[in-house]
């Protein structure tokens, strides 16, 4: 069971951080009273504290808004007319929305708190000579603070471009400039190499943190992304200690039952059993509670359902698409019952199984505590296959790929059936079309097609067209237009407010098209 209240804590240098306790499942937080960064960081429990805050804006953005913009925008939903969706399904978003500054403000909030371990790193190290806690942890609470530092702006660069880059506690409430995109990945790089550095590798430190190999993981994604290929094989090579989980275990990446399994390599942690109503309910869903929306608006109220296109891309003998998306004729049994869909609680089908409560009890009401994964080593391997492919080694590439085909009993690339299938894998487009496919229907509903078709430039190929049953109509005029334009879309506009109340951003600073 897992135990996590919620509490606010105000520190005198820069706005508010949050303070966890320890647990032996999920990073969890109780109420405490203001303190004094000038009397902290003295024993261990407060090293920790300040540690945990950093976590917790990662809960806020994923109560609603951190799945709601990649997934939307992408090709894997259609949403419905809910005034929190529709937008960024058909583009049609602007700077003034609530939302788009709530995500900005939680990830700067975010960075903050862990400005605010790193930039103590003097003090804690002075205080480990005569406290409860030694130069090792002090070593891992940094490693943890760089990598999330790290996570919050690789989430504000893929939706906003350039940000203003804070990494100095001493000037926390400075204005800051815009930063350029590269300048930003820059940052990230060399906040994930010193946590790969740092950090306590899996098995030897609390379930639920940071760990080296969600580190190495990380720096290898932005490797990748980057197009530094070689950089990204050396870095991915270091993720160990993490396995694909069996076919009659797949289910357990999306469960609450399976939480922190061997595949997961970092994750968000909710209780669906702390908070009040009132507390979940919130604009875009961001209440003081330790719930998520996810489950309530895949598959309870069916805001973002399944698109067309993404269940059409999965073969027909692929076990995945029934442990990913409930449709009409899905008969799929939960833990000691048997149930067909519509289910109770479900809007019309299709509807997202990934992450839904269904999954354990049947029950999709809006108090969801399903952790929702932020990386999967099956993500991991597809980057590795990825790089091997661009570095030249198409046997290599096609190695990577069958390992994701084998754990679900899928036939391997390279073979005659999945020739005949439209899959040979003989040269390096063919691989890259495999690697494609295969990303869509493993990593679907995990808030990465977006991105990854941006950095393929094929989203003005696939984000054109609305991905519903008229998706791959030969008869274009029968195709439903989005209002997609790659010069603009591939980012969100910056909040109003920021431009607003920034002394060194303005209307001239705002992205292209906004």
């Amino acid at each position: 069971m897992k135990k996590i209240s919620n509490y606010l804590l105000k520190s005198t240098t820069f706005f508010c951080m949050l303070i966890f306790t320890a647990c032996d499942e999920d990073v969890p937080v109780e109420n405490t009273n203001a303190l004094n960064p000038e009397i902290f960081f003295e024993s261990a429990s407060q090293v920790e504290a300040a540690v945990n805050a950093s976590y917790n804006q990662f809960q806020i953005l994923y109560q609603r808004v951190g799945y709601v913009f990649p997934d939307t925008m992408s090709d894997e939903v259609v949403s419905s007319g809910d005034a929190n969706f529709a937008p960024f399904n058909r583009f049609e978003f602007n700077a003034t929305l609530g939302n788009i500054a709530q995500y900005w403000t939680a990830c700067f909030n975010g960075i903050g708190a862990c400005n605010f371990v790193i930039g103590n790193e003097e003090r804690m190290r002075t205080n480990s000579a005569n406290s409860d806690f030694t130069e090792a942890d002090v070593d891992d609470a940094l490693g943890q603070a760089y990598f999330l530092r790290a996570l919050y702006y690789y989430h504000l660069v893929k939706r906003f471009g350039g940000v203003p880059i804070k990494a100095d506690l001493a000037t926390a409430l400075d204005d800051e400039p815009r930063a350029t995109a590269d300048q930003v990945y820059d940052q990230m790089i060399a906040d994930l190499k010193l946590s790969t550095q740092l950090t306590f590798p899996k098995g030897t430190t609390e379930v639920g943190r940071v760990t080296r190999e969600a580190a190495y993981a990380l720096l290898g994604k932005i490797y990748l992304h980057r197009e530094m290929y070689t950089e990204a094989q050396q870095t991915l090579n270091n993720v160990t200690n993490h396995t694909l989980l069996p076919l009659e275990q797949y289910r357990d990446n999306f469960s609450e039952s399976g939480e922190h399994n061997d595949e997961s390599m970092f994750e968000i942690g909710y209780n669906g059993e702390v908070g009040t109503e009132t507390e979940r309910w919130a604009q875009t869903g961001i209440g003081t509670s330790e719930v998520t929306f996810h489950s309530q608006e895949y598959t309870g109220w069916g805001n973002a359902k399944p698109s067309s296109k993404v269940i059409a891309e999965f073969e027909d003998d692929d076990p995945r698409l029934d442990m990913a998306i409930l449709q009409d004729d899905t008969d799929t049994y939960g833990p000691g019952d048997v149930f067909q869909f519509p289910c109770p609680g479900c809007s019309g089908g299709p509807v997202w199984y990934k992450f839904s409560q269904l999954y354990d009890d049947q029950d999709v009401a809006e108090n969801s505590g399903v952790n929702v994964r932020i990386m999967r080593y099956a993500d991991v391997v597809l980057m590795q296959a990825e790089v091997e492919m661009n570095l030249g080694n198409i046997d290599g590439a096609v190695s990577f790929l069958n390992q994701i085909r084998d754990r679900v009993g899928m036939p391997r690339y390279g073979t005659a059936t999945m020739d005949a299938r439209g899959f040979p894998v003989n040269t390096s487009e063919q691989v890259f079309n495999a690697i494609v496919h295969e990303r869509f229907v493993e990593l679907c509903g995990e808030q990465q097609r977006f991105d990854d078709l941006i950095r393929w430039n094929l989203d003005d190929e696939e984000l054109s067209i609305f991905p519903d049953e008229n998706f791959n109509n030969p008869d274009p005029s029968l195709q439903n237009v989005r209002n997609y334009d790659p010069n603009v879309h591939r980012i969100m506009p910056i909040p109003q407010n920021e431009i607003d109340s920034n002394t060194q951003i303005g209307p001239e600073d705002q992205n292209p098209g906004y």
